[in-house]
């Protein structure tokens, strides 16, 4: 380009020379059946010569835009900078934008002020913030023919703060200056699964205007598949298209739930639990999903992240794996609890992009089909494996040896994780078939008799084997008078034969204790007289007799009968192996507590920790560290900052969704609670103050969190200094929403009342849900 023309958008253009906004309507031109206004682009090269002072400029502009440009008709004047609206970084609202512009004088005007709109303060300050040299700042100018209004606004194909898979629109009576300039508080539309979830009570547009927006994002989102940002005019028959960005604050979201994490890793986790458990059970589910999907890029770390000490589900990464199978997001969002379950779970819809996949799908069902083989091949492998380990760890070795131990024991058990994931996953899928059998036949399969001589089940079965030692209990306390109910211990019972198959019993249910996942519990071998008043205290539940339904009796012939019979076979044998692999794990499993007990031991004599229990604070690879003679001197802070974290979070009320890898602020007790429009993402917890004007500016300190009826550009200087801001009106395109977003600061709009808060309230502002908590004093 040597600046002797204009591009009309209508025609693809390489990117260097016309910025990132002018590509974007490029783009959106490309797709049919939506209306986008006649576009011209000034490229970069013009700006360049304006800079140089070419005093041709002028003369130039002038031709060209005659030439191209019907001066008859009104113009919107924009800037398109080669950083503008890119997936990076936004300068929303820091260049120029100039309306109604007509003839080619106001035109050649308005474009030189979107080139100075480079120079501006606020610019200057913005690219110093990103580390961009204003060298490397290029502007070129949009020219596109104005729609006269009745209704605009923005839409967002996600919601902007969250993430989430729903619709947002905002809408104003007239031009959509009223968004950012006027402080104007829009109508807030949303839609989730073709549903309207939210809308206003009295609404200024009609809501067949927003269905009619609605249906032109659609054909839009078929074909951009990054969350975007589209600007909209109706102008009482059609809608307009006249911008489009791409929602850069979602660029690297990362949103957690603690939904279903909440009832696997129940509880508060010890960080040596946590360092142990996750990359154990984390690496074997993602190796499950690769079988199906192939690989992704996605680390075991990544599917979940402890707060508080707890563990969340990270539905970011989940959420990959989710939609590279045709499982729409919006269905893991219900499934994870971040929307309600009553506005209906989204179908199941495999897309083209599934069809590489089903060879490796098709590959990943006959392998789990032919499972039992690997059951019994590998399985027995891994037992005699496991047989190298004893509960009773040999205590006279040195500490890189015990280490060493621990880290062979941690590979067996990695591999007994695999078989323990997916047999209960296979027992489920076979006995639901046959349950569907049934259920055809007339048959409940709580009244089917699923294991009927299926001896081979009671061996996994503790229950079974405390009713048969209850029992020689109660016969070798009536046949020695000298031993008193119920008072009594291990040394009385010594040389019967009861004391036999007590030790019988512990050999092969000793590794159980309260919780099969957390090796801090106990097993019941660590307290046999426990064990025997259990035993002693033993009562069996009658039930009462009852006729279940066998196999034979079904109603059921030829080869729906094969069927069935080859189901109820699956669902035994696997009910069989789920319960064999089960013990392997809870023993393998069970075996980290006295290894790494055995080493807290000799840590403490080494002086390294003062008491075995402190082991459990330290995570895995801090001890590997330790032992190696490294990190030694923090070690004690590490513990005694863990410990009372613990104590602090252990009565905490949990949020159930957190958004980002910084944990919101905790507080335990508030005052009440306001709502407002999100519209800046992050936490913040500081102090209020009320700024009704310019004549309060001097009261704000750093970080306090400021309260303001609404913003213009004369305010954009208080927002350096706050931590947070609370607007009265306003939306996602509002002035104080956008300066938010560029001081990376929460904002929350749309806030009722809020002008009537005093100042010095302590308050926690969360710009991912518009909750604002006012705090009681601590």
């Amino acid at each position: 380009m040597t600046g002797s023309n204009i591009i009309s958008l209508k025609q693809k253009v390489s990117k260097n020379c016309i910025g990132n906004k002018a590509q974007n309507l490029i783009a959106l031109m490309q797709i049919k059946k939506i209306n986008i206004p006649e576009s011209w682009v000034i490229p970069w090269d013009w700006h360049e010569r304006y800079i140089e002072e070419d005093d041709t400029v002028h003369e130039n502009l002038s031709e060209v835009l005659k030439l191209n440009l019907d001066m008859s008709k009104t113009y919107a004047v924009r800037s398109s900078s080669s950083f503008e609206d890119s997936s990076f970084h936004s300068f929303a609202g820091l260049f120029k934008s100039i309306l109604h512009v007509k003839g080619y004088q106001d035109l050649i005007e308005a474009v030189i002020q979107v080139w100075e709109s480079v120079q501006t303060e606020n610019v200057e300050h913005y690219l110093e913030t990103l580390s961009i040299s204003s060298e490397n700042l290029k502007m070129a100018v949009i020219i596109q023919e104005m729609v006269t209004p009745v209704y605009s606004g923005v839409l967002f194909s996600n919601n902007p703060m969250t993430g989430l898979h729903e619709i947002v629109i905002e809408a104003v009576l007239g031009e959509g200056t009223a968004l950012v300039q006027d402080g104007v508080t829009p109508d807030r539309w949303i839609s989730r699964s073709g549903l309207w979830v939210a809308k206003p009570d009295k609404p200024q547009m009609p809501e067949e205007v927003a269905k009619k927006v609605l249906q032109g994002s659609k054909a839009v989102m078929g074909k951009i598949k990054n969350p975007v940002d589209l600007e909209w005019v109706w102008d009482g028959s059609d809608v307009y298209w006249v911008q489009m960005r791409e929602i850069t604050t979602l660029k690297d979201l990362k949103v957690y739930s603690n939904k279903l994490s909440k009832d696997m890793m129940p509880g508060m986790i010890h960080p040596l639990i946590w360092s142990i458990n996750v990359p154990l059970i984390n690496k074997v589910w993602l190796g499950i999903l690769e079988e199906i999907v192939g690989n992704l890029p996605i680390e075991p770390e990544d599917l979940t992240k402890s707060f508080f000490h707890r563990s969340y589900f990270n539905m970011s990464a989940i959420g990959q794996v989710f939609t590279r199978v045709g499982f729409p997001s919006e269905g893991l969002e219900m499934m994870m609890g971040v929307v309600p379950k009553e506005e209906g779970t989204p179908a199941f819809k495999p897309s083209i992009k599934m069809l590489p996949l089903l060879p490796r799908l098709f590959g990943f069902i006959l392998d789990k089909w032919r499972f039992e083989r690997k059951i019994k091949t590998q399985l027995l492998d891994l037992n005699e494996e496991m047989k190298q380990f004893s509960p009773y760890p040999d205590k006279d070795i040195s500490l890189e040896q015990q280490i060493s131990e621990i880290s062979n024991l941690y590979g067996v058990v990695q591999k007994i994780v695999y078989f323990n994931v997916l047999t209960p996953i296979l027992v489920t899928m076979y006995v639901r078939m046959l349950e569907r059998k049934l259920r055809k036949l007339g048959v409940d399969l709580l009244e089917f008799d699923l294991l009927e001589n299926f001896p081979e089940a009671d061996q996994y079965q503790p229950n079974i084997a405390l009713a048969k030692l209850h029992n020689k209990l109660i016969c070798l306390i009536n046949d020695r008078p000298q031993l008193k109910k119920g008072d009594f211990n291990l040394s009385d019972v010594k040389g019967s034969d009861f004391e036999k198959d007590f030790n019988q019993f512990f050999e092969n249910f000793g590794h159980i204790s309260d919780n099969s996942n957390n090796f801090m519990a106990a097993p019941w071998r660590e307290n046999p007289e426990m064990v025997l008043q259990m035993i002693y205290d033993y009562q069996a539940v009658d039930r009462g007799e009852r006729d279940r339904i066998r196999f034979e009796d079904l109603p059921v012939k030829g080869i729906n009968k094969l069927f069935t019979r080859m189901f109820f076979n699956r669902a035994r044998k696997f009910t069989l192996y789920r319960d064999e692999v089960s013990k392997g794990y809870m023993y393998g499993y069970g075996l980290f507590r006295p290894y790494f007990l055995r080493l807290a031991e000799d840590l403490v004599k080494e002086r390294w920790l003062d008491s075995r229990d402190d082991i459990f604070y330290l995570r895995w690879s801090e001890i590997q560290k330790l032992v190696k003679g490294g990190g030694i001197s923090s070690i004690y802070q590490k513990i005694e900052t863990r410990k009372r974290e613990m104590q602090e979070y252990r009565d905490i009320e949990l949020p159930e969704i957190i958004y980002g890898d910084n944990p919101p602020p905790l507080f335990s007790h508030f005052k009440k609670k306001m709502q407002g429009i999100p519209t800046s993402q992050g936490y913040f917890k500081g102090k209020i103050k009320i700024i009704g004007g310019t004549a309060d500016f001097g009261k704000v300190e750093p970080d306090d969190i400021i309260v303001i009826p609404y913003s213009d550009v004369g305010w954009t200087p208080l927002f350096a200094r706050a931590g947070a801001v609370i607007a009265e009106s306003g939306g996602l395109l509002s002035h104080s929403s956008i300066i938010a977003r560029e001081y990376q600061i929460p904002a929350v709009v749309s806030v009722a009342g809020c002008m009537n808060l005093k100042d010095g309230q302590k308050a926690n502002v969360n710009g991912f849900t518009g909750e604002i908590s006012l705090l009681e004093e601590e």
